[in-house]
This record gives structure tokens, sequence and C-alpha cells, in this order.
């Protein structure tokens, strides 16, 4: 998709649903450290910890930007991982809002 192919209504949506999805993926990972941190008591422990960490790190950084060229793709992927709702794309074109719904089933 091109940038001549949102509208500004379109891009604001699309952002909010983003910035959203990128805000509850924040909040769930604080609230898996801190479940896995009182497990913490063997060095393997610590590892995994780090390990897991470092994967949700990449994951996140992958998101960080928005970037109409890649966000449908980015959307479909919030909404394969619950971070966000079909519900939250209302005001996305139907065509934008079909192409999400079928990338998020893979």
């Amino acid at each position: 998709m091109s940038a001549t192919d949102w509208t500004s209504e379109e891009q604001a949506v699309a952002r909010t649903a983003f910035e959203l999805g990128k805000q509850r993926s924040i909040t769930a990972l604080i609230t898996t450290l801190q479940e896995q941190s009182r497990k913490l008591d063997t060095p393997e422990s610590i590892w995994k910890l780090h390990d897991h960490l470092s994967t949700e790190r990449y994951l996140f950084e992958g998101r960080a930007e928005f970037d109409k060229s890649n966000v449908l793709f980015v959307l479909a992927d919030m909404i394969k991982q619950r971070l966000i709702t079909m519900d939250d794309l209302q005001g996305l074109d139907q065509t934008k809002v079909s192409k999400v719904k079928a990338m998020s089933m893979f």
C-alpha cells in the first residue's frame, strides 16, 4: 500500500490502534516479568528470563515505528496476539480491514 491509499481518518485510526497495541504489549510484558522475577532462584532461571526479555525486545522494536507500508501486517500480528481487536480498526476502508483479518488468521 502506498501513502496515497490512506485517508487522514484511516491514518488516525491505524495509528491509534497501533499505539494501543504497543502499550498493551508493554503492559503484558511488565506483568509477565513481575511474575517471572518472583521465581528467580537459579542461574538458569535468570538466563531464561534474559532470553525471554531479549525476544520480547526484538518483537517490540519490530513494531516500534508506525509505517503505512507495513502497518497492515503489524496490525494483523497485534490481533493474533490479542493486543487489539477488529473493533479497534473501525474507520478503516473495508479492503484494509479484510486484509488485516485474513493475515491475522495465519
